[in-house]
């Protein structure tokens, strides 16, 4: 049986649901019914946990050959703490294939505030020796459209701080299907790196934007501290501090490589840029 964390989000919900859909027999965790409407809705088995309560897990790992680990989100501390109970609750639990979804970002010279997060949950998980494959996400492309292009509509202008720095975005439903794809493998364990098929630099994702969008926008670089200064003004901790470092991390060219797993893993290439801008403006749910 393979158990899905995360299932009442995006990217955790849509791997349950291309899972159940080709029939493999799947329960679906969350934190509580009232965030499992859609879920029930699938008619998929529900179980309750939450990633601070050790023994919810342990109780929801049951009979759990296969785990889709999706990354909880938040306060650096609580969420590195969550990772090391869930992977402490699966290896007790027997779980004999954890399929986590790491970033690229793992370098440990990286600034980015979620670094040492993944890199501590990455390391737990080969000392657990769980059979883990573990999926390094490129920068979302989702994340760039909620956080950065949608505000910018209002000005025109796509202000960060990135300078001529590239990005290679990969969708949340790309990651999904690979999640789901890899969950259902009958070979388990590796280490892949999910992007898109391109990188684009900040200029190029204003003029993609402009075409898809019908309104006018262009890049803006902004110095770093003005950038945070924004930030502190508009969004409660620790997101000024972990955008502002992923901004810094991307300058730093750690989110511009375009790898080939994902089309080994789905016999595809995932989406482009511009398709991703077309799909949003048409209406698909972001």
């Amino acid at each position: 049986m393979i158990l899905v964390t995360g299932a009442s989000g995006y990217v955790g919900g849509a791997a349950l649901k291309r899972l159940s859909e080709r029939g493999h027999p799947v329960s679906a965790m969350v934190r509580n019914l009232g965030r499992a409407a859609e879920v029930r809705a699938g008619g998929v088995p529900i179980r309750i946990a939450n990633y601070d309560d050790r023994a919810s897990l342990e109780r929801a790992f049951e009979g759990a050959d296969r785990l889709v680990f999706v990354a909880s989100d938040g306060d650096a501390r609580a969420v590195m703490r969550q990772h090391a109970n869930v992977i402490d609750a699966a290896a007790d639990a027997g779980v004999g294939h954890i399929v986590f979804t790491s970033i690229v970002d793992i370098d440990a010279a990286s600034a980015f505030y979620f670094t040492p997060v993944y890199r501590d949950a990455e390391r737990r998980l080969a000392e657990r020796g769980t059979g883990a494959t573990i999926l390094r996400c490129g920068l979302y492309a989702d994340l760039i459209l909620s956080n950065w292009l949608r505000p910018a509509r209002e000005t025109g202008e796509i202000a960060v701080p990135l300078a001529d720095a590239r990005v290679a975005p990969i969708s949340r439903d790309d990651v999904a299907e690979a999640l789901a794809n890899v969950a259902a493998s009958e070979t388990p364990g590796g280490l892949y790196h999910l992007t898109g098929p391109r990188a684009y630099s900040f200029e190029e994702i204003a003029t993609a934007t402009s075409a898809a969008f019908g309104v006018k926008m262009r890049y803006v670089p902004c110095a770093p501290a003005d950038y945070l200064a924004r930030l502190l003004s508009e969004a409660p901790d620790p997101w000024p501090h972990a955008f502002s470092s992923l901004c810094r991390s991307i300058s730093e060219d750690r989110y511009g490589a375009v790898f080939p797993d994902f089309e080994r893993l789905v016999g595809r290439p995932a989406e482009n840029f511009e398709s991703f801008l077309r799909k949003a403006k048409a209406g698909r749910p972001r």
